[in-house]
């Protein structure tokens, strides 16, 4: 066999592929990226949402204690002192201290009414706490006041911040 060409010599090298490249991710590395920042997301947001209720949580937890006393009590005077007290420390810690601090008699119960979209306490049983706290007997009786007051710390809109002009 005279010079007949070796068939392999005609074959080309194997060309192996590029390497994968890691930019763009594949479809499920989105997808796992997206759920992170969901999560992330929905964290962050019942992380703030739970500080931003929190007095809301604590001041019903005052008066749920100022309730028990009452109910084994029956104080009216301590119970309208402790729920005055309570309602000016919850205004405090929920609206800005130039709203609130300044606010005494009339203008403290407009402010109660207004914010709870309520007129019962310039008109209704709310009066006893423009001189209940400072009177030692009186007829002012607590059991109508702690639903109304327990009804304003729920329903009172919380500003998503407070300023402190």
């Amino acid at each position: 066999m005279p010079n007949v060409p070796d068939p392999l010599q005609e074959l080309r090298d194997v060309h192996l592929p590029d390497p994968i490249s890691w930019w763009p991710p594949a479809f499920g590395w989105w997808m796992i990226i997206g759920l992170l920042l969901i999560v992330g997301s929905l964290i962050l947001w019942a992380r703030a949402y739970r500080q931003r209720t929190q007095p809301r949580r604590v001041a019903l937890a005052q008066l749920e204690q100022v309730k028990q006393h009452y109910a084994a009590h029956a104080d009216n005077q301590w119970a309208i002192t402790q729920v005055s007290n309570l309602l000016r420390r919850y205004a405090l810690a929920v609206f800005s201290r130039s709203q609130v601090a300044g606010l005494s008699g009339q203008s403290w119960l407009q402010f109660l009414d207004t914010t709870g979209h309520t007129n019962q306490f310039s008109e209704g049983p709310g009066r006893s706490l423009r001189s209940g706290p400072y009177q030692s007997h009186g007829s002012m009786v607590a059991s109508d006041l702690l639903p109304l007051v327990e009804r304003w710390i729920r329903q009172v809109q919380i500003p998503a911040r407070k300023s402190e002009t």
